[in-house]
């Protein structure tokens, strides 16, 4: 029997038409599966509860913070960001209570899907955790500091090890989670470094078209097949378009490097270049509707003079 799987994610309204966008690529390959979003600001929630997504359920931030309320304390200690970074276990600890699914898949909400990620989930098995490296190409490899793993896709399943290692994630998070690099530690992400030894059923996720981002393109071959888009002799199942950046004007810049050839040419017109025409538009159907979302901050980690310097995988 198949497991029941839901999808969880976090974002506020300066990350809406990203978020939406990853939402509507998963949709086109898994119409039913439920997607779980916490709603991090208020103006992100009415919007949600607007736009009525299928299968969308909406968690505002305050259902959140009143089921744990060690959070109170936490809040004023940490930058915005850090505080969502903090989150990162708590929403599938919340969802784990709060729903009968056996897996619980939580996914950043600036990736986009290429393909279906069923394949790869069924593949877990009875895995009680799954998780991505970065596979930091030769360019990146100054970026280990930032953590082994990334954690743009975690897969939980409710067992006792699933479940062992979800609460002591939570509690690292709740512990120390900043964003910066301090004794081994970095923001929600590092901690995932010692999980492969700590959990032995865990899986990590070694399929090069999972979790494709400018810090591991130039590990690849990119190429075409069948009109699906090929890393090595792996399709393309979801890119992570980490850092990009809207300007006041709605033109979207996409932090991505590559060192040119066929790849290149293959990466930016099937996967760059058709990804940044649909997020501004996106972004702009969603401006005319939501007027409140002019005041929107295109990233609110990093000012936009210094965006083109950052590139660590998060």
């Amino acid at each position: 029997m198949r497991m029941r799987d839901i999808y969880c994610t976090y974002f506020d309204h300066n990350y809406l038409s990203r978020a939406v966008l990853a939402i509507q690529s998963l949709r086109r390959f898994d119409a039913e599966t439920p997607i779980y979003v916490l709603a991090l600001s208020e103006p992100c929630e009415k919007i949600l509860r607007e736009l009525a997504l299928h299968r969308v359920e909406i968690i505002p931030m305050a259902t959140l913070e009143a089921a744990y309320p060690e959070l109170a304390g936490i809040k004023p200690t940490r930058t915005l960001i850090e505080y969502y970074f903090t989150l990162s276990p708590f929403l599938p600890h919340y969802l784990f209570a709060h729903t009968n699914a056996d897996r619980i898949s939580y996914i950043d909400g600036d990736l986009y899907f290429f393909t279906s990620p069923r394949p790869l989930l069924d593949s877990f098995g009875d895995a009680s955790v799954a998780i991505t490296p970065h596979r930091f190409s030769f360019e990146f490899r100054n970026h280990e500091v930032y953590g082994h793993f990334n954690v743009a896709w975690i897969t939980y399943r409710r067992c006792p090890e699933g479940l062992d290692c979800l609460n002591a994630y939570k509690a690292d998070c709740t512990a120390w989670c900043y964003d910066r690099v301090e004794e081994g530690r970095f923001g929600d992400q590092k901690y995932l470094d010692t999980w492969p030894s700590r959990y032995p059923s865990l899986k990590v996720v070694e399929h090069k078209g999972f979790n494709l981002a400018n810090w591991n393109i130039h590990n690849y071959i990119i190429r075409t097949k069948n009109d699906a888009v090929m890393i090595d002799d792996d399709p393309l199942v979801f890119f992570h378009f980490a850092s990009t950046q809207i300007d006041p004007d709605g033109k979207v810049h996409i932090l991505v490097s590559h060192r040119g050839g066929r790849s290149k040419a293959v990466l930016f017109e099937h996967v760059i270049e058709p990804y940044a025409r649909k997020l501004e538009e996106e972004n702009r159907s969603l401006l005319e509707r939501f007027p409140v979302l002019i005041t929107a901050v295109s990233n609110i980690r990093y000012p936009p003079q210094v965006q083109a310097t950052q590139g660590q995988g998060t």
